[in-house]
């Protein structure tokens, strides 16, 4: 009879072995929390799920699975779990006092990459960034705390969330994140070496309560109960005025000064980065309106519009004017290059003057030797930060994807006749009154 019962619980235990998506092997420890770190530092790149091949020539078991902003966070974590047999714990979205692990016995008749593609997909459609305040927590600012592997995400108004892939020696973050994703997205993430404006971070709720900010993981044993209860929470961020946040928050995480130079080079490139990264996201949109002669739906029209995108780019343009602005009225911008200055004069030709005089008395502007980031947005046809700033501060650039092409991007003044005869959502604008 004992034989029995032990060759029960054998069969018991391998089946169960069996059934989960992996096995875990180790536990969570401060020591597996670095480790986590380090390689969400070393290996955590835009093209994680874009590349066929892995650094050792090895097949990527993760190529071709494309993620939004919060399938690429919950990602980040569980691969890493998976890879050194961690557990990963999530809480159950869909119902409460459940949570969702790497023991799910759905795929148990599959081969084991099979079975963490599916794990994957099924996080991809259960999750979102209303899900991560349940699975994260507010922490510290500090070098200790803000680290690779941690995130940033914004109140639900603006439903959007970054990783932050390295604490550069600057105090600014390196993000690596992605947004929403149509039919012919590519699965190539984005990222950006800058902040995100905290004013639409925490759009609506700067308290605990709005759960925006730096988050960091919970130990599953605290899956379930409120955020306060974890060690190491914090509410330093939610006590910083927005106008102020950028700058403390960098100040508690630098270790040493960028030069005004290398400031300015690297608010450019995250600005040019950004509208790269609109080329896609319309083509997206524009391939869309071509497969149909119907008005769309919500959701694809929040598929395919571009208004918190554009934002964010109009943010970017706002954080580098500001910043030239002031080099120039605290002593002339004496100590930027005189090509740095002569490419940045065309960007921003009235840069004493508010944005709005500076937006009316703007003419339009080609591609020339002075130019930053000629991009072709459209085959054949290219323009720069400068003629994009024009368009976009003029109010020309149109987030509706309802829109043809010339008028996403700001060639012709929308909204086009399609779009008037559609009902539209979220219309973007500029606000001009931030000098």
């Amino acid at each position: 009879m004992q034989r029995l019962i032990l060759l029960l619980s054998v069969l018991v235990s391998f089946n169960f072995a069996r059934a989960a998506v992996w096995t875990e092997v180790n536990e969570w420890s401060p020591t597996w929390e670095d480790r986590f770190s380090e390689w969400v530092e070393n290996n955590w790149q835009v093209d994680f799920f874009a590349r066929k091949r892995l650094p050792n020539g090895q097949s990527n078991p993760y190529y071709g699975l494309r993620t939004d902003c919060a399938d690429t966070v919950y990602s980040m974590r569980l691969i890493f779990a998976y890879e050194n047999k961690l557990p990963f714990v999530i809480q159950d979205p869909t119902a409460s006092g459940r949570t969702i692990s790497n023991k799910m016995a759905r795929w148990d008749r599959q081969n084991e990459q099979a079975r963490i593609k599916n794990f994957l997909v099924y996080i991809y459609n259960m999750t979102s960034t209303k899900s991560l305040p349940n699975d994260t927590y507010p922490i510290a600012i500090s070098r200790n705390t803000v680290r690779a592997g941690s995130l940033i995400l914004t109140t639900a108004v603006n439903h959007h969330s970054w990783t932050i892939k390295e604490m550069l020696p600057i105090g600014v973050p390196h993000l690596v994140y992605n947004s929403t994703i149509g039919a012919t997205s590519s699965a190539t993430l984005q990222e950006r070496q800058s902040w995100p404006n905290p004013e639409w971070v925490f759009e609506g709720d700067q308290t605990p309560a709005g759960n925006a900010g730096f988050r960091y993981w919970k130990p599953a044993q605290y899956i379930g109960q409120p955020a306060w209860k974890v060690p190491g929470y914090s509410e330093e961020q939610y006590k910083v005025p927005l106008k102020r946040w950028v700058k403390y928050s960098q100040g508690r995480l630098a270790l040493r000064r960028e030069t005004d130079e290398q400031l300015m080079a690297r608010l450019m490139k995250v600005t040019c980065q950004g509208v790269q990264g609109r080329v896609s996201a319309v083509n997206d949109g524009l391939n869309a309106l071509r497969s149909t002669k119907k008005c769309m739906k919500y959701a694809d029209y929040d598929t395919y519009s571009t208004p918190s995108r554009d934002q964010r780019i109009f943010d970017d343009y706002v954080t580098l004017r500001k910043t030239y602005r002031d080099l120039v009225l605290a002593n002339n911008a004496a100590e930027l290059s005189l090509d740095m200055r002569v490419r940045l004069n065309k960007i921003f030709p009235f840069i004493e003057e508010t944005m709005a005089s500076e937006t009316r008395k703007m003419a339009a502007t080609g591609v020339d030797g002075t130019s930053v980031c000629t991009t072709e947005y459209l085959s054949g046809q290219y323009i720069d930060l400068a003629e994009f700033k024009r368009r976009l501060f003029a109010g020309l650039i149109s987030n509706n994807p309802m829109d043809e092409a010339q008028y996403r991007w700001g060639q012709l003044r929308g909204p086009s006749q399609r779009a008037r005869s559609c009902q539209s959502w979220d219309v973007w604008v500029p606000n001009l009154k931030q000098d």
